[in-house]
């Protein structure tokens, strides 16, 4: 017989797994100072991927209010993943190329 905390230990990792086990991850690749694609449909709990294939260092950020986040300088063949938490729209740009945008929608 289980104990009300050995059950409740039991869900929450069950509802962990759960949580984690459909989550994809959506990359995007950052060649020639753009993104490609320009935009990306995700679901809450994804993971958005950033591949630096450019010469150049960038710094991926969004300033968009209730998304924000700064991944900081990215080193050309340098990945780096930020966890999509929170359904809407935002955008996506570089701090070094300006010209450089991409829309994301989670879902």
């Amino acid at each position: 017989m289980m104990s009300e905390r050995g059950f409740a230990v039991g869900a929450a990792v069950l509802a962990l797994w759960v949580g984690t086990a459909w989550a994809a991850e959506v990359v995007v690749e950052q060649q020639n100072k753009a993104f490609t694609p320009p935009s990306v449909t995700a679901q809450v709990g994804d993971t958005l991927t950033f591949t630096n294939g450019d010469l150049y260092t960038h710094n991926m950020f969004s300033g968009t209010l209730g998304h924000e986040f700064n991944l900081g300088g990215q080193n050309p063949g340098e990945k780096k993943s930020i966890r999509l938490t929170k359904a809407g729209t935002f955008e996506v740009e570089c701090q070094i190329h300006p010209r450089m945008h991409l829309t994301v929608t989670v879902k």
